[in-house]
């Protein structure tokens, strides 16, 4: 890898960026670059956009069954009221059950289109989880401010010509590659530093190159990146100032108080114990978790004073000659312990996203499955009457709206009674969308089951006797009980996974910095 050489020129704020020398002219003023410059090319812009929309257009489909669903009915119980407002552009037989339901599906892939288009936000990265978002850019300054990048935040520059942060990171990598191995060793771990800058790169392309698409939309590009995120400030640790180590080292501590990292306690001893090699003041700040911590600092204290003593009597101190080692394996131990942390964060954050997309695809599925369905009894019943509407459908789809109503309402109050203060990436939206769903198949099924128990176990009701569906589908007040009574059994099954998405919450929650004291009484 060849690096160029570059001179400093003034960047975005005043800061200084570096720019290859060649491309400054003498006796020409450079102006500093203002934020009204392009980011992307043309041809960025439209990959961007036609990602995003992709990504947004499959989003949007897990709800357009349901939606396809409902503008079917609607266009049934009309008697051909709707049909008419599209005679105008195209010849449609008033009494086919076949028109009906090619104009309802023309109808639902232009709502789709439309979707699509005003659901685009929440396929970017900006748009689609904006708290995580806020947080990685604030991380993100953090740690280009730590690997001493001086480039600001370059998000409308483009990547490698207009962003001088890469650039600046990619040049570190290779001084790195080029510098003795003393001056390394002085400076830093090398293989740390150039892990950190590494893993910044990648993040600042993957926010960069892939701002929309379907990493966003279903919530693995946030995991990607904080992965990224976390491995940088991780390395970091290995060549960072005493101070900010320190700082970050209690902050860990409070958070292994009360996690649910099995090796706990293990790790906390590992933690007092690298922060005691550091730096042996920083002890007294660390309140007493562990039953050796006074030994370990009663001993650091007893060489310090023995150290002191063999000095002013001028007796000479024999020491290991090469100390850094030791402060290293120190330095090494915690990251073990940041490792473990962000570990438990990371599947706690993989575990909602999965969860909440397969909730979703099976939405989709059930959707789809529903509306096949329904297509099949519209078209079994043949052509369309002028009359009043089949009462078999009428009677179905007031069980489905009666369920769905129900089931809804119990959601309401399960949701209610939840308290968390976890990002979830959307899985309790993702919940309140699959409810309706559930709950109005649940009740037209509970309805058609429980009146086909009572006809096969020979129940005396005479206006059961006779057979047929229309004895089943028929709006009486015992069904619609009934209906209401199954609409809520589908929240028995989402409550599982709710209360999976509360395990992964709660690990989350628990390794988050809590004060001393609250670790046993969280709920």
């Amino acid at each position: 890898m060849t690096v160029q050489s570059h001179t400093k020129s003034p960047g975005l704020n005043g800061a200084a960026s570096s720019s290859p020398a060649g491309d400054i002219q003498p006796g020409t003023n450079q102006e500093p670059t203002s934020f009204d410059e392009p980011e992307y090319t043309l041809w960025d812009r439209l990959r961007i956009r036609i990602t995003g929309y992709w990504a947004s257009f499959l989003l949007t489909g897990t709800m357009i069954p349901i939606a396809s669903s409902a503008i079917v009915v609607a266009m049934y119980f009309s008697k051909g009221d709707l049909i008419q407002y599209f005679s105008p552009f195209m010849y449609f037989d008033l009494h086919s059950s076949w028109h009906l339901l090619l104009l309802a599906h023309v109808l639902t892939i232009l709502l789709w289109l439309v979707a699509a288009l005003i659901c685009y936000p929440f396929a970017t990265a900006e748009s689609a989880n904006p708290g995580s978002y806020g947080l990685l850019k604030a991380r993100l300054c953090q740690l280009r401010a730590k690997l001493g990048i001086a480039g600001s935040d370059h998000d409308l520059r483009m990547l490698e010509k207009k962003c001088e942060d890469i650039e600046e990171a990619i040049c570190e990598i290779c001084k790195i590659h080029d510098e003795s191995p003393q001056k390394m060793d002085n400076y830093g771990n090398p293989a740390a530093r150039i892990t950190a800058l590494t893993s910044y790169i990648d993040l600042r392309k993957m926010l960069y190159l892939h701002p929309t698409g379907l990493l966003w939309a279903f919530g693995w590009g946030y995991c990607n990146a904080w992965r990224l995120l976390h491995q940088a400030e991780e390395a970091i640790i290995a060549f960072d100032i005493k101070e900010e180590i320190i700082y970050e080292a209690m902050g860990d501590k409070m958070a292994l108080q009360g996690s649910a990292i099995g090796a706990r306690d293990e790790l906390l001893e590992t933690l007092i114990q690298a922060v005691m090699v550091l730096q042996p003041a920083a002890g007294i700040y660390l309140k007493d978790h562990q039953s050796n911590k006074e030994s370990i600092i009663l001993t650091a204290l007893k060489e310090e004073a023995f150290e002191e003593f063999l000095s002013r009597h001028g007796i000479p101190i024999q020491k290991d000659n090469n100390p850094i080692p030791d402060k290293h394996t120190a330095r090494s131990a915690l990251r073990r312990v940041k490792r473990a942390i962000n570990s438990l964060r990371d599947r706690g954050w993989e575990g909602l996203v999965r969860a909440r997309n397969r909730l979703l695809a099976s939405i989709a599925i059930t959707g789809i499955v529903t509306h096949v369905l329904l297509c099949m009894t519209i078209l079994n019943y043949g052509p369309l009457a002028n009359t009043v509407p089949n009462p078999d459908l009428v009677a179905a789809t007031a069980f489905y709206l009666v369920g769905a109503v129900t089931g809804l309402f119990g959601r309401f109050y399960r949701e209610s009674m939840a308290k968390s203060t976890v990002d979830d990436f959307g899985f309790s939206t993702t919940r309140f969308i699959a409810t309706p769903l559930l709950s109005g198949l649940a009740g037209v099924g509970g309805v058609l089951l429980t009146v086909t128990l009572i006809k096969l176990g020979g129940s005396g009701l005479s206006s059961l006797n006779e057979p047929g569906l229309e004895q089943i589908f028929k709006l009486v007040p015992q069904f619609l009980l009934l209906a209401a009574i199954f609409g809520l059994t589908p929240n028995l099954l989402i409550t599982g996974l709710q209360n999976t998405a509360k395990k992964y919450e709660s690990d989350i929650q628990s390794s988050k910095i809590i004060e001393p004291g609250t670790a046993n009484s969280k709920a």
